[in-house]
């Protein structure tokens, strides 16, 4: 039985392989698309307005990356991965956000700064006050100004396909936490720390900081 994809019609512009390929991803990421969902090309392509074509080389693209597989010679389902397997990826994806951090530190400038500072007075004035989501919404800002700031797009396309390995349990544990008040204000010190580092341009301290910021939340994820 196919389950719901919850993908919307495509935007025209562009190459729409392109954008079924973002758009199936997006979905495995949030959840939508469960490890284990069966899916076919036709649901996937009428869900999206467009033919099977652009669906099936999407769909090439992510059977690489090992997001999908088949299930015999005519069925497609969204992979699962192991237990070890999983926990060894996120180590992995730890290292990788801890490299972004350190080029995020020899090259962020005045105005990425500036956000990060605003972001952080932003979720320290709320976490009484904000509910789940906004704290999740600045925490995310967070991490895409250091992103940008670290300007190596081949490095956080790599994060991002790792990121979306457990995209469902990751969603529901960071969940659960951020309603938590006192780890989400370890979490804001965390970036706290972070930021100071950055500003002083400390690629040492901004690398093991985030790395030890990344692996706790991939700890508590591990112990869900």
């Amino acid at each position: 039985m196919v389950e719901t994809t919850g993908l919307q019609p495509l935007p025209r512009a562009g190459s729409l392989a392109e954008h079924a390929y973002s758009a199936i991803r997006k979905s495995i990421a949030d959840g939508e698309l469960a490890p284990g969902a069966q899916v076919t090309e036709r649901k996937l392509a009428a869900d999206l307005g467009v033919s099977p074509t652009p669906v099936r080389e999407a769909l090439r693209k992510l059977e690489h990356e090992g997001l999908v597989e088949r299930s015999d010679s005519r069925r497609l389902r969204i992979a699962a991965q192991p237990g070890e397997t999983l926990e060894e990826l996120m180590e992995i994806e730890v290292l990788l956000r801890a490299a972004e951090a350190r080029l995020a530190a020899r090259k962020i400038d005045d105005e990425g700064l500036a956000r990060l500072q605003e972001l952080l007075e932003k979720a320290e004035g709320g976490l009484e006050t904000e509910g789940a989501y906004e704290l999740m919404t600045l925490a995310r800002a967070f991490d895409s100004v250091v992103a940008d700031a670290a300007a190596n797009p081949p490095l956080r396309r790599m994060i991002e396909s790792f990121a979306i390995l457990g995209g469902d349990e990751r969603i529901r544990t960071v969940e659960q936490d951020v309603a938590d008040v006192e780890w989400t204000r370890g979490r804001i010190e965390d970036h706290i720390a972070i930021y100071g580092a950055l500003r002083d341009h400390d690629e040492e301290r901004a690398e093991t900081l985030m790395r030890r910021h990344a692996r706790s939340a991939m700890g508590r994820l591990q112990d869900t």
